[in-house]
């Protein structure tokens, strides 16, 4: 039997590289975002999902297959998507025999009638990092300030949506900065909290299949399909990296600071 598991947290927080090294486990699978969500609920982005989906090696006939019948809004037809798809998933990612399913969706909040069942129903993992680096990263982005403004409005409305599951059994908060210092610790806590044996593959150099489906550069090159280097010049931040309008935007919001005041920021 496969079991599902469902990464979480926010934008920005490591979710990405997370991915990667749970599917680098020879008994799990992860996806990075199969943005089913999107397709199943409003506002319906179908070719997000479509384009995603082809990132992980599938083909049109059977991404369209794989939606044929679902029902929108429907959690359990959502749910039943990754059952249809993993068969094609174990064969495309050569993975015979997998323990764990797992998809990184940090936009489930995006349809809010998810989060509540599947946080009920399935181990989950929340990635979290410091809130000032996820505002360096964004406002290091070239994008314009409005679309700034609204990744930050999402960030907030992870927090909003996860924070009364924060306590949960069933929850593992995984931090970044665990990650990129102390990748074999935080890794073997990530896998036991999914139910496998700890494997030391991720810090391995084979080539992934389908690189591209790991969004980042930071997590694996793109051409090489090989795992980058963890860096953990990366979870350093100071207050001085961020300008007056990510100073005021970090200190404008009560969830933040209970972000910040829960994970140890």
């Amino acid at each position: 039997m496969t079991d599902k598991v469902f990464i979480v947290g926010p934008l920005r927080t490591g979710s990405s590289l997370t991915a990667r090294c749970l599917d680098d486990h020879p008994r799990a699978i992860c996806l990075c975002e199969s943005e089913i969500s999107h397709a199943l609920f409003r506002p319906y982005k179908v070719r997000l999902h479509f384009d995603r989906m082809q990132a992980h090696g599938l083909g049109p006939r059977e991404i369209v297959g794989l939606l044929d019948g679902k029902r929108q809004e429907s959690v359990e037809d959502l749910l039943r998507w990754y059952d249809d798809a993993l068969p094609i998933l174990k064969g495309r990612l050569g993975k015979p025999d997998p323990l764990v399913l797992a998809d990184k969706s940090p936009d489930l909040d995006f349809a809010p009638a998810t989060v509540a069942p599947i946080a009920g129903r399935y181990r989950l993992i929340y990635t979290v990092r410091d809130p000032r680096a996820v505002l360096r990263s964004i406002w290091r982005d070239d994008q314009t300030a409005d679309q700034k403004l609204g990744r930050w409005r999402a960030f907030k409305r992870n927090i909003t949506s996860w924070q009364p599951y924060w306590d949960a059994p069933n929850l593992l908060v995984s931090r970044y900065e665990d990650l990129v210092r102390t990748p074999e610790a935080a890794m073997r806590a990530l896998y036991a909290h999914c139910g496998l044996e700890y494997s030391e593959r991720f810090m391995e150099g084979f080539e992934r299949l389908f690189p591209r489906r790991f969004l980042w550069k930071t997590a694996i090159d793109w051409e090489s399909g090989v795992r980058r280097q963890f860096d953990p010049a990366k979870a350093e931040v100071r207050d001085d990296e961020l300008g007056e309008t990510e100073q005021a935007l970090l200190a404008d919001d009560m969830r933040v600071a209970e972000f910040r005041e829960r994970f140890g920021y």
